[in-house]
């Protein structure tokens, strides 16, 4: 199968998170990959690699796109390290989170994508999160779900909150 959540609203990552641990409740390999975000300590970061430290559970990125950095160059080694899992990862799910905003910012072709997603190894479900999921990505995935925002505390001024947000 082949989630894609995405929307303009918080809970993305969280909902792939919490089928993560879904899935591992029985029994399943997992492997996450997260683009865009960096080396930031995330508590859902520190739990995997604290609890369960065969998972594989990576960043690559260079954090918020709206300052300087590789985000490009990070983005594309770390679709480099999921092609290599969708090929050869021997677990049942694969989360690509943010791979659609990647997707979106122009960082790895949508066609080069799905060409991937297609060729990814029989029985590996991939878990595809980000804003501006490409309609290409959306036709290609079985389950599409937006995540709306109605009101965020960001809008007022609110920084994300440990715990809580990150």
């Amino acid at each position: 199968m082949v989630y894609c959540v995405t929307g303009d609203g918080k809970g993305k990552t969280t909902s792939s998170l919490g089928t993560v641990v879904r899935a591992m409740g029985w029994g399943w390999r997992v492997a996450v990959i997260q683009f865009i975000k960096n080396d930031f300590a995330t508590g859902e970061m520190r739990f995997f690699h604290q609890y369960f430290p065969e998972m594989i559970f990576e960043q690559h990125g260079a954090g918020f796109t709206n300052r300087p950095g590789e985000h490009e160059l990070a983005a594309r080694h770390g679709w480099g390290r999921a092609c290599e899992l969708m090929e050869h990862f021997d677990g049942e799910l694969l989360v690509l989170d943010e791979i659609n905003t990647a997707i979106s910012l122009g960082f790895i072709p949508v066609t080069e994508a799905i060409a991937a997603f297609r060729r990814r190894r029989c029985g590996l479900n991939l878990y595809l999160t980000g804003r501006n999921a490409d309609p290409a990505i959306m036709a290609f995935a079985d389950l599409v779900s937006e995540i709306k925002n109605v009101k965020h505390p960001y809008s007022q001024g609110i920084n994300a909150k440990k715990g809580l947000d990150f």
